[in-house]
C-alpha cells in the first residue's frame, strides 16, 4: 500500500512537471493569430509584470504601452496603472500561450518587479536617484541604467545584467540567481548571496559580503573587503 501510494504521488508530480513545461514551452511559440493592441495610461514610474512576457522598455518623453501577441491572449490581458505602478498581467490562466511583446516608453524609472519567467531588455535611463529590481521565477533581465542608489533582489534561479555607473548597490541573491555587475561600478556594495547564487561586483571603495551554501562572489577594484563565509562560499578578486 505504501509502495501504491509513493508511486501514485510520483505520478502526479510527473504530470504536473510536464503541464508546466509544456506551458513554459509554448510561452515562446509565435502568435497563430498575431495581433497588435495600445494601452493609453500615463503617470507611472513602476512596473510589475510576469507570465513569460517579453519585455522592452526605454527611456522617452512620453508614455507609450503596446502590445504583441495572439489574439486570445491580447484579449487576456490586464493593464492598468494605480499609485504609479503599471501592472501587466493574464486575467486567467491557459496551458497554452503564446509568445507575448510588451513594449513600454516612458520619461522615469524607479522600480522593475519581473517574475514568471520573462525576459526583459532596460535601457536608457541615467541619472536615476534609487533603482528598485525584483525578479523572481527564473527571470532574465538585462538593464542599461545609472543610479545613485542600485536596490536589487533576485531570487529562483533569476539573472540579471546590469551595465550603468552608481554610488551604493545593496543586492540580495538566493536560489542559485546570477548578478553581472562587472559593467556597473559602485563605489559601496553590501551583498547578502545564498543558495549557490553568483555575483559579480565592480567597486572602488567598500565591498560587504554575507554568502552561504556554496554561492560565491567575484570583484572587480581595489575595495576594502569585509566578508563572512559558510557552506563552501568564497570570494575572489577577479
Amino acid at each position: 500500500m505504501k509502495k501504491l501510494k509513493s508511486t501514485n504521488v510520483l505520478a502526479f508530480a510527473l504530470i504536473a512537471f510536464f503541464i508546466s513545461s509544456c506551458e513554459l514551452v509554448q510561452q515562446g511559440i509565435e502568435p497563430r493569430n498575431p495581433e497588435d493592441k495600445a494601452f493609453d495610461l500615463k503617470n507611472f514610474d513602476k512596473l510589475e509584470m510576469g507570465n513569460a512576457f517579453h519585455i522592452t522598455v526605454k527611456q522617452a518623453n512620453d508614455f507609450r504601452i503596446k502590445a504583441n501577441g495572439d489574439r486570445r491572449d491580447i484579449d487576456d490581458l490586464i493593464v492598468k496603472a494605480s499609485n504609479g505602478k503599471l501592472k501587466i498581467y493574464y486575467s486567467k490562466w491557459r496551458i497554452r500561450r503564446y509568445r507575448m511583446e510588451i513594449d513600454i516608453e516612458m520619461p522615469t524609472l524607479k522600480e522593475i518587479v519581473f517574475s514568471g519567467a520573462s525576459t526583459s531588455y532596460i535601457g536608457g535611463f541615467d541619472n536615476l536617484d534609487e533603482l528598485e529590481i525584483d525578479l523572481s521565477g527564473s527571470s532574465n533581465a538585462t538593464i542599461s541604467a545609472s543610479a545613485r542608489i542600485y536596490e536589487i533582489d533576485l531570487s529562483e534561479a533569476s539573472e540579471l545584467d546590469l551595465e550603468g555607473i552608481g554610488t551604493e548597490m545593496e543586492a540580495d541573491l538566493s536560489g542559485a540567481s546570477k548578478l553581472n555587475g562587472f559593467d556597473t561600478l559602485v563605489e559601496k556594495a553590501i551583498l547578502d548571496v545564498s543558495g549557490a547564487s553568483t555575483g559579480r561586483v565592480n567597486v572602488s571603495k567598500t565591498l560587504n559580503i554575507r554568502a552561504s551554501g556554496a554561492s560565491k562572489v567575484k570583484y572587480r577594484g581595489n575595495p576594502h573587503v569585509s566578508s563572512n563565509l559558510s557552506g563552501s562560499s568564497h570570494v575572489e578578486k577577479d
